[in-house]
């Protein structure tokens, strides 16, 4: 704008351009203001860093750090996988030790549980004998009084056998 174009203005209009340029110079403060902090931050970091090559250095030193954690952490799970695999070695043996114990008192008792049922087979046995013993001693004891009573009938009994013989 010209001087002329100026003089023109209302007092209102050159307020407000007035308005205007203060919130331009603001904002442009405000951007200088973060450009300043932006090139003292560069400046900070390449203070730090010194060079582009103690930056590398740095970078390896950090990368070997993390190699080394790298090769600690496979270390211990290497470490723990063995520690595991010792412990299910260990409840394996456990488990077949037990498992055989078991087995073996079983087995005993399944002996035991035999014997005493071969010694209770014979028992009955031996009472079943008895007993039958016993029956047959006294059906013959009956059968031969009834017998020594009947005396009559062994007469007609060895007759008929007789004659039986005879006519075959």
């Amino acid at each position: 704008m010209t001087v002329n174009e100026l003089k023109k203005l209302s007092r209102t209009d050159l307020l407000e351009m007035l308005l205007d340029q203060s919130k331009k110079v603001e904002e442009l403060e405000n951007k200088l203001q973060e450009a300043e902090d932006a090139l003292r931050n560069r400046e900070i970091v390449i203070d730090h860093a010194g060079s582009i090559a103690e930056a590398a250095l740095q970078l390896n030193g950090i990368f070997e750090a993390a190699q080394g954690a790298c090769a600690q952490y496979i270390e211990n799970i290497q470490q723990l996988k063995e520690r595991q695999e010792n412990v299910c070695i260990q409840l394996e043996a456990d488990s077949r030790a037990e498992a055989e114990r078991l087995t073996s008192e079983a087995r005993r008792e399944s002996e035991r549980l035999l014997s005493e049922t071969k010694i209770q087979c014979a028992e009955m046995i031996a009472k079943a004998k008895a007993e039958t013993q016993s029956y047959w001693t006294d059906v013959s004891g009956k059968l031969e009084s009834f017998y020594q009573e009947h005396a009559g009938l062994r007469e007609i009994l060895s007759v008929v056998s007789h004659d039986g013989k005879q006519e075959s």
